[in-house]
């Protein structure tokens, strides 16, 4: 169940999240298929749709990252 009354909104455009600074109460984004309950899910979710807006409860989003890439890099060793 979603406890958090406020949700932020984060864009994805090419493979990598960020915040917009817009805040959503619940009642405006919890029936919406881009509503995501965790980093988890926003990160599944953002991979499988490609480019588009997301709303992810308050306080989730890791402090002190302005953004998150949802691709890892593949690392090739010699």
């Amino acid at each position: 169940m979603l406890v958090s009354r406020a949700f932020d909104e984060i864009r994805v455009f090419e493979g990598v999240a960020e915040r917009t600074g817009v805040q959503f109460e619940r009642d405006t984004v919890r029936r919406s298929d881009a509503c995501c309950r965790s980093m988890t899910e926003l990160i599944r979710k953002g991979r499988a749709s490609g480019d588009g807006y997301f709303y992810l409860p308050f306080g989730l989003w890791p402090a002190g990252t302005e953004s998150f890439e949802l691709h890892k890099q593949w690392v090739v060793q010699a």
